[in-house]
């Protein structure tokens, strides 16, 4: 929260940009004119509290005015400290002098860099407090975003574009600007702009010239290339892989799938992909969490190229698609009330209703059929058992018949034993 409230501190300081910065420059040109550059920075180290045998073991060391500090990191004031330290006799200095003075350092380089004016009557106490808890914080940035995936096949060119956006916004250069101010839409801040947050003013007014600009340009494109070479955009930035040109590969490729040939394209497919597209009942492969998909996709392509659909054709064009019979009541029911046939997001929630709650009171024939076949089974099993023992039975029933046969047999004098009457019957 301290960090965030710093930042738009320094932001709502800084409000209209370099324009403002300029003006307040006016203002403290003529504050130094009468005072001279080294008289306003020995002023501005007494501020920090430094003695006056460490303002002048400073001033001994080079460090005369904030011009001075161009170019000099946190680094380089311990090293200048440990020696007035170590002067005869020594000299102390206190840790919060050394740290104003590091920041003023820091803060001398971050606008030197952004071309705005470095006069040590800007450097006011917002701006300590401010660029201090930047300077604090810079080193233990890490990126957290993941990186844009190539851009061949079947990736789509804008959502692809928002996440190099995205992915650029997160990698900071090594004077700690946002890499994406190389790919900013305007190439000359507005002077009139006013910014919510510090890191939408850097993006906006960083410098697109200069040594620093020509390594981060290059660093830009080396990124473009490995996320197209593979796909159809590479062609169009190749032209730059010599120079290395980043900004001007990007130009390059929005201007083609921007163009307005690249976006009747998009809109065609989009208004096909609607068109095309039916909702039969739930299946495996298709449900309607698939066919509401096709359409917000296309919806929200269209509306990236500025095609916008009214509310009430979307929910036709929705409805037109679904054909599933068991669905005809509730798009009857939408159509008939206003806040839905009026309202795309409220028209899926109340299909996706319907759907859900005949799902829960539909039997499932799978279940069905299984119980009958289990049943069937299951008698037939037993009925099976019981004609074998039906079978079982009947024989006994022929040995016993067949012994009594055969006693009446020995008793009339015949000689017909039992196993041959078991054998014939």
């Amino acid at each position: 929260m301290r960090r965030a409230a710093a930042a738009q501190g320094v932001a709502a300081q800084r409000g209209r940009g370099r324009g403002q910065g300029r003006g307040r420059g006016a203002g403290a040109e003529e504050a130094q004119g009468a005072q001279g550059p080294e008289d306003l920075f020995v002023a501005a180290l007494a501020r920090f509290q430094f003695s006056n045998e460490a303002s002048q073991a400073i001033r001994d060391n080079g460090i005369i005015s904030t011009e001075s500090l161009i170019g000099i990191t946190t680094k380089d004031i311990e090293n200048i400290m440990t020696i007035v330290r170590k002067s005869v006799p020594p000299i102390v200095v206190n840790y919060l002098s050394q740290k104003r003075l590091s920041i003023l350092a820091y803060w001398v380089n971050r606008r030197h860099r952004l071309a705005e004016d470095i006069l040590i009557t800007s450097f006011t106490p917002t701006d300590l407090e401010a660029y201090g808890t930047m300077m604090n914080s810079e080193p233990d940035r890490e990126i957290t975003v993941k990186e844009p995936a190539e851009f061949k096949g079947n990736v789509k060119w804008k959502p692809w574009k928002e996440v190099v956006i995205s992915y650029f916004n997160s990698v900071l250069t090594k004077d700690f600007i946002p890499l994406s101010y190389v790919i900013r839409e305007k190439e000359t801040p507005d002077p009139d702009a006013q910014y919510d947050n510090e890191h939408q003013r850097l993006v906006a007014v960083a410098p697109l010239h200069g040594n620093e600009y020509k390594t981060d340009n290059g660093i830009v494109f080396d990124f473009l290339k490995s996320w197209t070479i593979n796909g159809p955009a590479y062609p169009w930035m190749k032209q730059f892989s010599s120079t290395r040109n980043g900004r001007a590969a990007w130009l390059a490729i929005i201007a083609y799938y921007e163009g307005s040939a690249a976006r009747d394209r998009v809109k065609e497919a989009a208004y096909a992909s609607i068109a095309n597209a039916k909702y039969h009942g739930e299946r495996k492969k298709f449900s309607f969490d698939t066919y509401v998909h096709i359409h917000q996709e296309a919806y929200q392509d269209l509306r990236q190229n500025d095609e916008i659909i009214p509310e009430d054709k979307r929910v036709r064009d929705f409805l037109s698609g679904i054909k599933d019979q068991s669905l005809t009541a509730a798009k009857q029911t939408i159509m008939a009330l206003p806040d839905l046939r009026t309202d795309f997001a409220a028209t899926v929630a109340h299909l996706a209703t319907t759907i859900q709650m005949n799902s829960s009171i539909t039997p499932d024939n799978r279940n069905i059929s299984g119980v009958t076949t289990d049943s069937g089974n299951k008698n037939k099993s037993q009925g099976g058992r019981g004609g074998k023992g039906r079978g079982r039975g009947r024989g006994r029933k022929r040995v016993t018949e067949g012994r009594k046969r055969s006693a009446e047999q020995k008793t009339q004098g015949g000689g017909v034993s039992v196993s041959q009457v078991v054998t014939t019957n």
